[in-house]
Order: structure tokens, then sequence, then C-alpha cells
């Protein structure tokens, strides 16, 4: 018994240490390093390299993926998978078909997996921390911006954590940022800004204690230097760099919807001056209207900076399409890569967000969600006629989800909009919410503390569901309906867009772009990015023998587990 007893401790400790020494220089069964709990930046980036180590060894001969000169990003926000499907359903039935047969513009992506969404500090998280994970490469809590999980409201500096763009701009890469949202907001701020919260949009948001030791979000992309070298800026939030226009000017909109409350700045300051006054000299535009944007000669600009609403862009579906009004996502979007794309250049990294799907879901407005999910689909496909995926990776996917289901036993091309139940039943919709701000829409003249009957609520049939502020009904009533906490879908096309499988943490979006694009943390695990030679099977002969001591090692250790 004590020769068996020892003769397993022996073989428990070699294990572990070979084990050990696996995790620590190939990665094959995961980091052996903090408990996941632990949520310190290091934890995160070993962990998405570890993954990263690990799917390059799927394929044990893969020498590199070859290079992404240029690397695209979309967000939809709030784009979950009920959101996809609805949303490609829409498309089609807009154009007339049955809308289940439809395809949206990266259905046909080689490539896509799974991304789990959740903070260090909530299952279900918020744009900031989720958009930070993806930029950065390390997971975060919610409601912070570009720093990392040990962040303090008095110590923003020390936690603070690189982004892509920081990584390509160190590359020599040209940079942008589109949004239909304020540029200051939580997704298109987390790819320049450092901010302890995402709400310091401008100044009137710090806390008067705090004003002199930490920037507004504004302020950031002006002054510092991750912003001042980005050559495309595009979105809303003038009111936030004190440049708002004057009345008579405005667009005016039919319908906007309440969601969160503006920044107006008020210290006088004019970043958009600021903007301008740090070119020194560069071709540099501002742009605040369409007509404006689509006279811009991108092709010859170094720099331009297009702020087309003094807070969010109009819905799609409410847009004004005139000259004066503001630009589409698709139009933003070809702009920007026509401003960023440069013969002889090292490429180019740019991030394109959808930002009103998740203002939509917000306040329930299903119909306008869909017509964002289709504009943002238009967006991509506009990016596909127009770049060589042959040396640019694109990555399409959410930054969460959202509380709406789609349900019911509707007929094959029933409208999507429509009621979702068979005839015998009481009428419902096929889009529902698990809580917001329809569940009060919906009620009759009666307070939320009577007892609930048939008789308080409206009949959805006798709505006027065509309306553009109607909301779809909401099981629990609150003033904006929350995210949800489900894994999205992400697609990739392109060098590196293999890496894109199963099911990952969300930081490991980070890593890819690194890898794939030769910027960042990953790059010097990307042979290619070394400048070697490879092959058109995408392997090297030193990769082979390098790969063979480890599958080695991993075969004994498991071995020596299973006989034990």
């Amino acid at each position: 018994m004590r020769s068996s007893t020892a003769m397993n401790s022996w073989r428990l400790g070699l294990s572990g240490l070979l084990c050990a020494l696996i995790c620590d220089i190939g990665g094959v069964n995961g980091a052996a390093f903090k408990s996941p709990n632990s949520d310190d930046p290091l934890f995160w980036r070993r962990h998405a390299e570890s993954h990263l180590k690990r799917v390059l060894q799927y394929d044990a001969n893969r020498g590199g993926t070859g290079v992404a000169k240029n690397v695209i990003i979309f967000v939809g926000d709030g784009m979950g998978i009920a959101s996809l499907s609805t949303g490609r359903i829409y498309k089609g039935q807009l154009a007339g078909h049955s809308g289940e047969e439809e395809t949206l513009s990266f259905d046909h992506f080689p490539n896509t997996g799974f991304s789990k969404t959740y903070t260090t500090d909530r299952q279900v998280p918020d744009s900031a921390g989720t958009a930070t994970a993806m930029f950065t490469g390390v997971k975060t809590k919610n409601a912070v911006i570009g720093v990392d999980n040990t962040v303090t409201e008095t110590s923003e500096a020390a936690a603070t954590v690189s982004n892509i763009m920081e990584w390509a701009q160190e590359a020599g890469k040209r940079t942008g940022i589109v949004t239909t949202t304020r540029v200051t907001h939580a997704t298109p701020a987390a790819a320049f800004a450092h901010s302890f919260n995402r709400n310091w949009e401008c100044e009137v948001k710090i806390p008067m204690h705090l004003r002199n030791k930490t920037k507004d979000i504004a302020r950031q992309l002006v002054e510092d230097s991750t912003g001042r070298k980005l050559n495309v800026i595009m979105g809303g939030g003038r009111s936030a760099f004190g440049a708002a226009i004057p009345d008579h000017l405005k667009v005016r909109l039919q319908f906007n919807g309440a969601m969160e409350k503006p920044c107006v700045r008020q210290d006088g300051r004019d970043l958009v001056k600021v903007w301008l006054d740090n070119k020194n000299g560069s071709a540099a535009e501002y742009v605040w209207n369409t007509a404006q944007l689509m006279n811009a000669a991108v092709d010859e600009l170094d720099y331009l900076f297009g702020l087309f609403a003094d807070e969010h862009l109009s819905y799609e579906r409410v847009r004004d399409t005139s000259s004066d009004g503001e630009p589409s996502l698709s139009e933003m979007t070809e702009k920007a890569i026509r401003m960023l794309r440069r013969k002889n250049s090292n490429g180019f990294v740019l991030m394109v967000e959808g930002g009103r799907i998740d203002h939509a879901h917000h306040q329930n407005h299903a119909h306008l969600a869909l017509m964002e999910v289709v504009e943002f689909d238009r967006a991509i496909e506009k990016a596909l006629g127009m770049v060589d995926l042959e040396e640019t990776l694109i990555i399409v996917t959410a930054d969460h989800s959202h509380a709406m289901t789609f349900n019911g036993y509707p007929d094959r091309g029933n409208d999507i909009l429509g009621l979702g139940n068979r005839p015998d039943k009481p009428p419902y919709e096929t889009i529902t919410y698990a809580n917001g701000p329809g569940f009060k829409a919906h009620r009759g003249n009666v307070s939320l503390e009577e007892p609930l009957s048939d008789g308080v609520w409206i009949p959805v049939e006798k709505m006027d569901r065509s309306a553009i502020d109607y909301r779809h009904l909401a099981a629990i009533p609150l003033d904006d309906e929350t995210h949800g906490g489900e894994d999205v879908a992400v697609f990739a096309a392109g060098p590196g867009s293999e890496l894109i499988r199963g099911t990952f943490e969300q930081n490991y979006i980070g890593y890819v772009m690194s890898y794939a694009g030769c910027i960042g943390p990953a790059k010097t695990l990307n042979r290619a990015c070394l400048g070697r030679k490879i092959s058109k099977s995408g392997t090297t002969s030193t990769y082979r023998l390098s790969i063979i001591p480890q599958l080695l090692i991993s075969i004994l250790v498991t071995k020596l587990c299973f006989s034990l």
C-alpha cells in the first residue's frame, strides 16, 4: 500500500509539473495562473494568449495566419441572436420577400464563434466593460472605459490598458472610428479613452473634486495622443465638444426617443477648434452635415472630424436624408475607408458601431431596432465591396444582447413586427421584451397598484402599431429595458479569421486582431509578423519542429492522468 501510494504521489507530482510547464510554454491545457476570479489584467492577458495558442494548435502545421494589413471591427451594439434573426427577416420583408430565407452580408463569412460577454462584476454587462474587453484584450467591470478591474476614481492612470488604436498607431497604421452614437459614448470611447466613469463625456459630469485630476472623454479625444492621431472620427455628440450649432440649422427630428441625459459642455471650450489647431498644418477638415461629408476630399485629407448631431444621430427610419441632414452609417463607413486606405501605407484599423440598435431596444422600439440592424448590414456590405479580403480582417459582432424574445408560432412570411400566435389563441406579438417601458404603454388608464386583470390591458390588435413611437409589450415595467447576458455571435473573414471558432471570452477578440494585424501584445506569436517566408499552406519547417516536443509531452501527461 505504501509503495502504491508513493507511486501515485510521484505520478501526480510529475503530471502536475508537466502540465504547468505545458501551460506556461505552449498553452495546451489552459493557463497555469491565478483563479478565474482574480480578474486582474495579467489573468485576462494570459487567458487570451493561452486560448490563442490552443486555437492555433487545432492545425499543428500552421506557421501563422498570414498578416492582415487592415482590420475592421463592426460592433452592432445590443445585436444579440434574436436581433440577428429578426433583423434578417425584416431585411427580406423590406425587399418584398417572406424574409426567412434572406441573408445578411456577413452570414457567409467563413468563420464564426460565440463570445461570452460577462464583465468582472456583472453577469449581464454594459457597453463600456464589453467594448474595453474587445478593444484591449482585458476584461474589466461595468461602466469603466479603457481601464482594468483595479481602477478607482483616484487611480485611473495606474489602471489604464492600451487598446487596438494605440497598437495600430504604434505600427504606423491609419486609424478611425465611426458610430451612430455620440463619439464619446461607451463603445467608441473604449477605442481611445481611459476613464473611471463612462458618463464623464464632458466636464460637467465629473465631480468637482476630480476635475483637476482627470480629463473628460471629449478632451481626451482631441488632446491626448491616441485621440489626436485618429485619422477619422465620425458620429454625433457636438454638445460634449462645445460645438453645438445654431437652432435654425439643426435637423428637426420627428422622433428620437428618450435615451440617456446629454452632456452639454459648460466650460466655454470649443474642442473642435482645439482639434483643428492641433493638426499643425496637416490636411484636416471638420464637417457637420451630409453635404459637407460628401464634398470632403477624403482621398487627400490626413484627418476628418465629423459631428452630425448635438447628441446621438437619428434612427435610420426617421433620419433626414437631405443634404442638410445626417449621413447614414453606410455613407460614413464608405468615406472612412476612403480616408484610411492609402497606397504604399502600412494599412489601417477601423471600428464601426451600429450604436442605436441598443437604444431602440432600451425603449422597446423593435421596429426602429430592426431598421438599425438593416443599415448596419448595409455598412458591412459597403465595406466588403471596398476592401480586399486577402489583406483585410473583418470581424462582425455585438457587445451584448438584449431582453428581447422572438417567439410564438407565426406562419412563414408573417410580418416579423406582427402577431405571433395562431388564430385560435389570444393575440400577442412575435417580438416581446422581458422588461421596459412597453409594459406601461400597453396598460389602460389603471395604476400599477391595482390588481392585474384582462381589463387593464389594451388589446394589441386595437393599438396603433404603425406609430413611429410604438413600443412592443414588456413583462416588467422599467423606464429602460435591460441588456441580455447570453453569448453573442462573432463572424470573421480575411487573414486571421480562422481564429474565430468555438466559444471564448470576449477579450479574446482583441488578441485575434492583435495577432492577425501584427499589432499589440500578440504580434510576436505570429511568425508571419516576423517577416519569415510562409508557404501557401501557411507552414514553416521551424514551426513543425517546435510543435513536436509539445505534442509528445501532451500525450505523456494525458497517459499519466488517465492511469491515476
